[in-house]
């Protein structure tokens, strides 16, 4: 695999990722996690720049409201993750830039997402990193799962409630929307959150499928075998990455370094090859294209020393793309991916 930078741009702890499209448009929109600003880089013009907010950080999510241009986020999940004053911000897209608004309070809000239901409703889905904090490495009052809805009209989070179950160092999510289910980590393993459209009980369903402490989670089918694989990286920020088989039962393959701090994860098809990608944030804090290939799972450096925060991945007009929040250089960067 061959891989070519096509951009780099300087912003201050970078962290967020998001690809919004709908219509025509199509933007790249990139948050730091520290008093920097939020840019947007437009896919369909030579990725000219746009500055969506400025001076202010703290953004651990940007998630796309379902068939629009515009967004949610959060903001001041800071400092660390002493993030009493973080807040729901709505993006409206005017057609060419975004209007931005406050809508909640949410405290410790580290991931989130909206998920459409079979009604058209918009599911809102909260993880809370912690309840409270007396101090940033306090961990005593667990984080929490929020389930509701989200008005676009109102602007309004509705009918919103926390799930019975409590996670210590609620860090990761993973949807799953096709299958009708979302995975959240911590360090009581991975948990399934089914949607009530999916449910044996028409509500929503907490399952633990693995009970070992996990950061964060993606899945495919890597092997191309048929079957789901999960890849997980293990510990909270943790130094492993695995491979497991569907049912966790089976290990199918595991990094042969220590990657400290890991952090940055996705999964999906490039150029017709199922592929996953990772990144960690200390020591060599490489960034790395991994797929399945003559019955191995290998991987491609795509960049060292760059200790990506966050990454996602996309094939557009017959190539394929890589735009990762290069947390430890400082940077915004999109790469070209030749298979």
């Amino acid at each position: 695999m061959q891989v070519q930078k096509l951009l780099t741009d300087t912003l201050p702890a970078a962290y967020a990722v998001c690809r919004l499209q709908a219509g025509e448009a199509d933007f790249l929109l990139v948050a730091s996690e520290v008093e920097a600003a939020c840019f947007a880089y437009d896919l369909n013009h030579d990725l000219d720049k746009q500055v969506v907010w400025q001076g202010i950080g703290g953004t651990m999510s940007i998630v796309q409201v379902p068939g629009t241009m515009n967004f949610l986020a959060t903001q001041k999940f800071y400092p660390g993750f002493d993030a009493k004053e973080c807040q729901i911000v709505y993006g409206f897209f005017n057609g060419s830039s975004w209007d931005i608004q406050k809508i909640a309070d949410f405290p410790y809000l580290h991931r989130f997402d909206l998920v459409e239901n079979q009604r058209g409703e918009l599911l809102f889905i909260g993880a809370t990193i912690a309840n409270s904090k007396a101090f940033v490495e306090d961990w005593s009052d667990k984080g929490r799962l929020f389930v509701g809805k989200f008005d676009s009209k109102s602007l309004t989070l509705e009918n919103l409630k926390d799930l019975p179950l409590c996670l210590l160092k609620n860090h990761g999510y993973y949807r799953a929307e096709s299958e009708g289910y979302s995975l959240i980590t911590a360090v009581e393993g991975v948990v399934k959150l089914t949607y009530p459209d999916f449910s044996d009980t028409g509500d929503w369903r907490l399952d633990i499928l693995y009970g070992q402490e996990t950061s964060d989670i993606v899945q495919g089918d890597i092997d191309n075998d048929g079957n789901i694989e999960n890849i997980v990286i293990q510990g909270f920020h943790g130094d492993r990455l695995r491979v497991f088989s569907e049912d966790f039962d089976q290990e199918l393959y595991h990094y042969p370094e220590a990657t400290p701090f890991g952090h940055a994860i996705w999964s999906g098809t490039l150029s017709g090859i199922a592929s996953f990608i990772f990144g960690w944030r200390s020591e060599k804090a490489e960034l790395r294209v991994f797929n399945y290939l003559d019955g191995h799972f290998q991987s491609h450096v795509v960049e060292a020393g760059v200790a990506s925060s966050n990454c996602l991945a996309f094939d557009k007009d017959g190539k394929s793309y890589l735009f990762s929040a290069n947390n430890g250089s400082h940077q915004v960067a999109l790469y070209e991916l030749y298979f």
